[in-house]
């Protein structure tokens, strides 16, 4: 199975058996790290682990000097906390300001030179691929009043793109197996820039100002060679789609198309009997009409012999909290 783009997982780092992430066993002069809310796409677990996985970390002291200059900073196995190659120690009554950025590939994503992670622009798959969609995230700003507190930068990493989730579920029915799945007439391309950076611990999000370009009108399609089985709720369904998408205003061309086959028979000694069936959801008629930055949008799709569709928002870190709206069932 392929590994899946959308899984989350909270990077919080310890030292030993101490749950504090502002406690720091080694050279406490030397300014060290801590990266959370970091999605599996951006950088994988083993590789986190194995002190491969990277965050690009700038750093600002006393608002002029540059002493992190898009430093590539790893996990070191044996601490638990993140470093750069080199070395940059605290300085009593200097000032500080931090933040970082995280992607799982180049290919498609260009950041802008010059501006610290904070712009870029990006080209999705214009057909459907789980593992070649690009995945960005951008951490909170980390003040320092002054050096001399010496404490774990907390780089608290934020997802720049809109993660939509489709899974089609099964009814009363006896099985029920998919055939496609379309989702269709959506921006792949554009540029993000962020336009107000939010600080850790505000309360706060960061804002981006995102240009789509090119047409919307990009089809993803999910057309398997081989059976797959829906479930009776998603955790157990084969029938999923995962999207990276930039975020951007619904059109009322946007859609998603199910076809699947419904064993209808009568009894569970009776023959089978699969009938082919076909929905289609204007996605503009419901909440979201807008793909923030930031969230989790997850359709769920019951099938028995016509669709229930209900959805909700998420924010998209690593848990279930519901922010958003439920979608009203279709019949």
């Amino acid at each position: 199975m392929k590994r899946l783009l959308y899984i989350l997982f909270a990077a919080t780092l310890m030292v030993g058996c101490n749950n504090s992430n502002n406690i720091y066993i080694g050279n406490p002069q030397e300014i060290t790290f801590n990266a959370q809310h970091i999605s599996r796409s951006a950088l994988d677990q083993n590789d986190i682990n194995n002190g491969v996985g990277k965050v690009y970390v700038c750093g600002v002291q006393n608002n002029s000097s540059k002493i992190f200059n898009n430093v590539a900073i790893t996990r070191d196995a044996a601490t638990g906390k993140w470093f750069s190659a080199t070395k940059r120690n605290w300085v009593e009554g200097s000032n500080y300001s931090f933040h970082g950025y995280a992607y799982n590939t180049l290919d498609g994503l260009t950041i802008t030179s010059g501006k610290d992670g904070l712009e870029f622009s990006v080209q999705q798959p214009t057909s459907y691929d789980e593992d070649a969609m690009i995945d960005y995230l951008l951490s909170y700003s980390f003040k320092v009043a002054d050096g001399a507190m010496k404490p774990i930068v907390q780089l608290y990493l934020e997802h720049a793109m809109s993660l939509v989730e489709v899974y089609v579920v099964r009814g009363n029915m006896f099985d029920a197996r998919l055939t496609k799945m379309t989702f269709e007439n959506i921006y792949t391309q554009g540029s993000m820039k962020c336009t107000s950076q939010a600080v850790a611990n505000s309360g706060n999000k960061n804002v981006w100002e995102v240009s789509p370009s090119g047409n919307n009108d990009v089809v993803y399609t999910f057309e398997p060679t081989a059976t797959v089985v829906i479930g009776d709720k998603r955790e157990n369904t084969e029938a999923h789609m995962a999207i990276m998408c930039l975020p951007q205003q619904l059109t009322a061309n946007t859609k998603l198309t199910i076809e699947y086959e419904v064993n209808e028979k009568v009894s569970a000694e009776s023959p089978d009997n699969f009938v082919t069936h076909k929905e289609e959801f204007q996605l503009y008629n419901y909440q979201p009409v807008n793909y923030q930055s930031g969230h989790r949008i997850v359709y769920t799709a019951t099938v028995d012999s016509g669709v229930n569709l209900e959805g909700v928002v998420t924010e998209w870190k690593d848990v279930d909290y519901i922010e958003g709206t439920v979608l009203p069932e279709i019949k």
